[in-house]
């Protein structure tokens, strides 16, 4: 089969696209779900199994890295490895292995251009932020935006379509997506499932002499009961402060503890060619000379790389970036990352004294960076307070239901790490809004959701606006950010994976187009056409482009809020060029303009 017999076989409306990560099953109704729903099955990594020479290196140039596996991004783990190209576009980048070309996806966020190839082994390499296509699959894209007219896709290939070779030329590296820099971002997955492996356990060859740097330990009372250095409250190892005239950081030897606790370790990696902090490979904490608990993320399923948020010591990651990975497991993790020899990472001895605490910090190479800590331990005498009452009860292993004042929340298991509290406001509408504000989140453990819950709004009845005009709003400090919303029997729904402050506001602004480097009616010299889009509120959901009436690429980028066109689309001589954009609520903007080339 050819890609020009597939296209016409693909040549459908396109409906449920592909996410960057696989979607859960899910119950159909809240009240309904009395079931957990399972994970997809997750394959053992034994990392001596895994072929060292079968995939070949995606780029010619030596390789160096600018991030590594499992790294700790916001609300994910970084699921391959970013390979430096010489900060420029256009570093050509080659099939791993002989395969077929299992799915294609153009998007303007994530990781922009894609090709995921599936290999004869049951495994699947993937290529991210590529600039452009290359041969067959450069024909296949084309034709296939050309047939759909549309800039973003997302589509699945059988598997005699397009082939590939080892060390075929498949694309040029790039920036596309959300990336901050050329690069490419490099995957190895399991077929059947994506679970996405490190590529360096598959003998990627690479250079990193250096160590990591272990920046500081934390230290967090488990309860009430418990105190570090006096206070219940939690305590850093290296701490600033004042000597004299100026400030330093000093690094305590020791530290007096008082009941149960655990412990955090802020760490990263770096290499001989960048200043960059990268992550580590493992952690290893010891207490009195014994294994206490590892941390380790070789692999994982996209199903749980959210759960990142629960790894971490959140708060002070929302603060300041800073991820204090945490020795302590909550019990909604169903794929924990770390393993532990005891009482879920919590720390307490079985004699008073002085006890010592260690960790041991791996990168990729075995290169090990070790910190102590005395600790002088005693039980404690008092007992914990008992948990607050305040706000409506959540299991983290069963479904939450809450409907009242014109608002439902359908929370479905595993979405919150531990058992909590749900509290719950509704407030006055705000200047500018629609009907009440509605406050929905955790009291106790204030990180993310793990997957996605529903939110229903009911609009007074006497307001007065176009319904289908109308978003759900999830405020920040003074601003706020749409959510993608559905208007069903007259109630507004949405999908959010966020806790907050929830309201309407009605959207009847049009997007903006505005050229950015021609001007109407005038010659045409640069290498591409290029128009500003931004929109107000619910954000730009549609566009298209034509010249002298036909249809045309045009490459949207979300980082510069730019449209981009080919000028070499343009016919010589004078030509019309047509823009319509449209927002989430279905807003539009329509431009001409006359260009000549």
């Amino acid at each position: 089969m050819n890609y020009k017999t597939l296209i016409y076989l693909l040549f459908i409306p396109l409906t449920g696209c592909h996410s960057a990560e696989a979607v859960v099953p899910q119950c159909d109704t809240v009240p309904k779900c009395d079931t957990v729903v399972p994970y997809v099955h997750q394959h053992p990594l034994d990392v001596s199994s895994l072929p060292k020479d079968y995939f070949a290196q995606p780029i010619k140039i030596p390789v160096e890295l600018s991030a590594t596996f499992a790294e700790i991004r916001s609300n994910h783990f970084h699921s391959g490895l970013d390979l430096r190209v010489g900060r420029v576009v256009g570093e050509p980048v080659y099939a791993a292995a002989d395969g077929y070309v299992s799915r294609i996806k153009v998007s303007p966020w994530g990781g922009g251009k894609h090709i995921y190839i599936t290999h004869p082994n049951g495994l699947r390499t993937v290529y991210m932020h590529l600039n452009d296509y290359c041969g067959e699959l450069a024909n296949f894209v084309h034709d296939y935006q050309y047939a759909h007219q549309r800039f973003a896709f997302d589509v699945d290939l059988p598997a005699d379509s397009l082939k590939v070779t080892k060390g075929q030329l498949i694309a040029h590296a790039g920036n596309s997506g959300s990336s901050g820099g050329p690069h490419l971002h490099y995957e190895i997955r399991f077929a059947d499932n994506d679970q996405t492996i490190n590529p360096l356990y598959f003998g990627l060859p690479y250079s990193d002499p250096v160590a990591p740097t272990i920046a500081n330990i934390k230290l967090y009372p488990a309860d009430s009961a418990a105190s570090i250095e006096g206070a219940c409250a939690e305590w850093f190892q290296t701490s600033r402060k004042r000597v004299g005239k100026r400030y330093v950081d000093v690094t305590a030897d020791a530290v007096s503890v008082t009941g149960r606790f655990y412990a955090g370790i802020y760490t990263h990696d770096v290499s001989d060619k960048s200043p960059r902090r990268n992550g580590v490979e493992r952690i290893e904490l010891y207490l009195d000379g014994d294994i206490f608990a590892v941390y380790n993320v070789g692999s994982f399923l996209f199903e749980e790389t959210r759960s990142m948020n629960a790894h971490i010591d959140y708060p002070q990651y929302s603060k300041n970036r800073e991820y204090y990975i945490l020795s302590r497991v909550l019990p909604g993790v169903r794929y924990p990352k770390v393993w532990t020899a005891r009482d879920n990472g919590y720390i307490s001895f079985s004699t008073p004294g002085r006890h010592q605490l260690e960790y041991r910090v791996f990168d990729y190479k075995g290169n090990v960076t070790k910190r102590t800590l005395s600790v002088d331990w005693k039980p404690s005498s008092a007992p914990a307070a008992k948990p607050k009452t305040a706000g409506l009860p959540i299991s983290y292993k069963k479904p939450f239901l809450l409907d009242s004042a014109g608002f439902r929340a359908s929370i479905k298991p595993y979405t919150v790490y531990d058992n909590d509290r749900i509290s719950f406001a509704v407030s006055p509408r705000r200047a500018g809004y629609i009907g009440s504000v509605y406050t929905i989140r955790p009291i106790n453990y204030t990180m993310p959701p793990h997957q996605a819950y529903s939110i229903e709004l009911t609009v007074p009845k006497e307001v007065s606006v176009p319904r289908n005009k109308l978003t759900i709003v999830n405020l920040k400090g003074k601003g706020c950010a749409a959510v993608e919303t559905k208007l069903v029997d007259g109630r507004l729904k949405a999908e959010v994976k966020t806790f907050g402050l929830f309201t309407v506001a009605l959207d009847t602004v049009a997007p903006e187009v505005k050229p950015s480097n021609f001007r109407d009616g005038a010659s045409v010299t640069a290498e591409d056409v290029r128009l500003k889009i931004t929109d107000n509120l619910s954000g730009i959901a549609e566009y298209s482009c034509f010249i002298g009436g036909s249809w045309v690429l045009a490459e949207y980028d979300p980082k510069v809020a730019a449209l981009i066109i080919d000028s070499k689309l343009l016919k010589k001589g004078q030509n019309t060029l047509t823009v319509k954009v449209s927002d989430a609520v279905g807003n539009q903007t329509k431009r001409k303009y006359t260009l000549s080339r």
